[in-house]
């Protein structure tokens, strides 16, 4: 067995699928968010707002390099982690990609009344969340396909995802 990256827009069910699937796996599950707010001693949004997007996203190398290093797990990426070309890489030699997606709507509604989401303000209204999250996804859509694997993360009962994601990717990691 390998590690399971899971990526996708903030929102898509990472933080909630991942440790169904790392439970399906008998594998821990890594979220890649803590790692960085254990290692910055910060939240992200204050790593955002002191340090910059920059400082934050060598943070999130480094946690990954960390994360990876750990071996057999389900790791749950920062929304921005394919961004850089080192972070995949990393996630290339180490283990299988699989993307999650949902209906920007429903990623609105999920993550409307969240805080701590440096790059979607709290306060917006829902057609300003879903405009913002447009935006992300424009950005990141060409980095999300390259995922060998792809699955709707808006099933209502998540730990069915899990369990698709599991019987799928049986032999593959």
């Amino acid at each position: 067995m390998a590690i399971v990256y899971l990526c996708g827009l903030p929102g898509s069910g990472k933080s909630t699928i991942g440790p169904m699937l790392a439970e399906l796996r008998g594998q821990p599950f890594l979220d890649l968010d803590h790692l960085i707010e254990e290692r910055a001693g910060m939240k992200i949004p204050a790593i955002f707002l002191e340090l910059g997007e920059q400082k934050f996203r060598d943070f999130e190398n480094i946690a990954l390099v960390q994360a990876a290093s750990r071996g057999d797990s389900v790791i749950a990426l920062g929304g921005g982690a394919l961004e850089r070309q080192d972070n995949r890489d990393v996630i290339g030699a180490s283990g299988l990609l699989v993307y999650l997606h949902a209906p920007i709507e429903l990623i609105a509604a999920r993550t409307l009344n969240d805080s701590g989401r440096p790059l979607l303000p709290d306060g917006q209204s829902l057609t300003e969340r879903i405009s913002t999250l447009a935006d992300l996804l424009e950005r990141r859509k060409a980095l999300f396909d390259e995922a060998p694997l792809t699955f709707p993360s808006n099933d209502p009962d998540p730990k069915q995802t899990a369990l698709m994601i599991f019987e799928a990717i049986d032999g593959l990691v």
